[in-house]
C-alpha cells in the first residue's frame, strides 16, 4: 500500500495552480506518495499548465472531467481513486508553506492510532499571497487535539490542512445533500477517532472576491450550516446527538438574527 495519497482538485484556478502543484512537489516525505489530480473541466488554461508540472513525474495521476460536475462529486471521483494509508488534500488556489508538513503529520498519526486526522494552522492571504489575516496561529484554543465530540459540534479545522485515515470505500449520500462538506467530512471521520493537532507552518488559505463562498450573505451561510447539520444526524451515533442539537439550534437563532438586520 501506498503510504500516502494527495488528492488536488481544480477548476479555473491558472493564476494559482502553479505554486499550489509545486508546494505539493516540494515536500519532503521519506515514504511512497502518490498525487491524484482531478480538474473539473476547467474552461482556462489551468490543466495545460498542470499537464506541462506533471510531465514525466511518475506518482502523479492527471485526470480531466469531461464536463464540470461540481466539487461535490469531483471530490468523490478523486477519493475512489486513492490508494493510500492516509489522504491529504489541497484545492488548486491554496498551498502548503511547511516542506515537512506530510511527514509531520504521517509521523504522527503513525503514533497516535486513536487520531483519524491530523491538522495545522492556516492564515488567510489574498490573490497576490499577501498575508490578510494571521491571527488564527496565534490564538492557543486552535492549537489543541479535538475530541469527536468537537468535530461534530463544530470546530476550526481547515480541510485543506489534514491528513486523514483512508477510510473511504464510498461516500454516504448525505454528504452530497451538506452544503459545507468540509464541516460534514470532520463529523463523518469523527466515527474513526479524534482529530490531533501538529505544528506545521500555515496552510496559506486564499481569499477571492468572487468565491462562492465570499459572496454569501450571512443568512445564507447560516442556513447552509443549519441544511448540513442535519445531514450530520445519519451518520454519527446518537450519544453525540445532543450537542449536534445544539448547533442545529444555534444556527436557527444565527438565521433570524441575520433575517432581521
Amino acid at each position: 500500500m501506498i503510504d500516502v495519497s494527495i488528492v488536488l482538485l481544480t477548476f479555473n484556478q491558472e493564476l494559482y495552480v502553479r505554486k499550489c502543484l509545486e508546494s505539493i512537489l516540494e515536500q519532503k516525505f521519506i515514504g511512497s506518495l502518490e498525487i491524484i489530480i482531478f480538474d473539473d473541466c476547467s474552461e482556462d488554461s489551468t490543466f495545460i499548465i498542470l499537464e506541462k508540472l506533471s510531465f514525466n513525474i511518475g506518482n502523479i495521476r492527471l485526470y480531466r472531467n469531461k464536463k464540470n460536475i461540481g466539487l461535490s462529486k469531483n471530490y468523490q471521483n478523486a477519493i475512489l481513486e486513492t490508494k493510500g494509508k492516509y489522504i491529504a488534500y489541497l484545492e488548486g488556489d491554496d498551498y502548503w508553506t511547511d516542506l515537512f508538513k506530510i511527514q509531520k503529520q504521517f509521523d504522527a498519526l503513525e503514533g497516535n492510532p486513536d487520531c483519524v486526522l491530523a491538522f495545522h494552522d492556516f492564515i488567510y492571504v489574498d490573490k497576490d499571497s499577501n498575508v490578510m489575516d494571521n491571527s488564527n496561529i496565534f490564538k492557543k484554543n486552535l492549537k489543541k487535539n479535538r475530541t469527536r465530540s468537537e468535530m461534530i459540534s463544530g470546530c476550526l479545522i481547515h480541510q485543506n490542512t489534514i491528513l486523514f485515515r483512508n477510510v473511504f470505500t464510498e461516500l454516504p449520500t448525505w454528504y452530497f445533500r451538506a452544503r459545507n462538506h468540509d464541516t460534514w467530512l470532520l463529523a463523518y471521520l469523527s466515527n474513526w477517532g479524534g482529530a490531533l493537532y501538529v505544528d506545521c507552518s500555515p496552510l496559506h488559505y486564499r481569499i477571492i472576491d468572487n468565491s462562492l463562498w465570499s459572496s454569501l450573505s450571512k443568512f445564507r451561510k447560516h442556513y447552509n450550516g443549519f441544511l448540513t447539520s442535519l445531514m450530520i444526524y445519519p451518520i454519527t451515533p446518537i450519544k453525540f446527538h445532543p450537542v449536534l442539537l445544539r448547533k442545529t439550534f444555534s444556527k436557527i437563532y444565527q438565521m433570524i438574527k441575520a433575517s432581521i438586520k
